[in-house]
């Protein structure tokens, strides 16, 4: 998870929380902002995008239905020509690594509710667990019926991403090995759980289990490296517009 903007906290509240409660309180922070046109526009965009990907990855309609779709779709294209990158990161020069960016919500390929991509992931925390509930169809499709293990992955680097957070520090991904113990299905309710292991220096180590109706899919462990504010502010100087 990326740093950013956070509610401000009182005289003596910051002492008093742990690091989950303190997560925990950003996160429903996040979610309880207002949300602009604009915002509430795109998000309902990208889930309109969503069930078109999915149905399309599973459909039988016939080659005429198909070129109709094709053409409906470059009138879409043609209704965005003209319109460059407006995503933003909010705060990213936040000394904090406990903050996040708001705008990451909705723009993550795994969490971003106005990201078509995103399945997307809902994420809490409970206690010092951080929680992530999806539930992913068809696009995500690897074996028959089953979630492709890149899919798992990406979002065992999301959840993992944010459980480093409880650390203190600002981190990215340095390495992440996942033990597949069995299929993940689809179009079933999936919980992440991501904890904080320890650290050392600059290294963040944090392990997760995915579940599907109650038994263990894979687990994996994610060991991030801990970065300068600065850093992020140099990465967002150089990304193309």
């Amino acid at each position: 998870m990326r740093p950013a903007d956070l509610e401000p906290v009182e005289d003596g509240g910051e002492a008093a929380e742990s690091p989950g409660d303190r997560l925990g309180r950003s996160l429903v922070w996040i979610r309880e902002q207002p949300v602009d046109e604009r915002q509430a526009a795109a998000r309902q965009v990208g889930e309109s995008v969503r069930l078109v990907i999915d149905r399309l990855t599973a459909t039988s309609a016939p080659p005429e239905v198909l070129s109709e779709v094709a053409a409906k779709m470059e009138e879409v294209l043609a209704l965005l020509k003209g319109y460059g990158s407006n995503r933003r990161y909010e705060g990213y020069a936040e000394a904090s690594g406990a903050a996040h960016d708001r705008g990451f919500f909705d723009w993550s390929p795994q969490l971003g509710l106005a990201n078509p991509l995103a399945p997307p992931i809902q994420v809490d925390v409970e206690g010092e667990i951080v929680v992530g509930r999806a539930r992913f169809g068809s696009a995500y499709e690897g074996p028959p019926g089953c979630l492709h293990g890149g899919f798992v992955a990406a979002a065992f680097d999301e959840v993992l991403g944010l459980a480093q957070t409880l650390s203190g520090q600002v981190g990215m991904t340095g390495t992440l090995n996942v033990r597949y113990r069995r299929p993940t299905p689809l179009y079933t309710d999936l919980r992440f759980e991501g904890r904080l292991e320890g650290v050392s220096g600059r290294k963040v180590s944090t392990s997760a289990s995915l579940f599907a109706a109650g038994e263990v899919t894979a687990e994996a462990t994610g060991l991030f490296i801990s970065v300068t504010p600065e850093h992020f502010s140099a990465l967002t100087d150089n990304r193309p517009s």
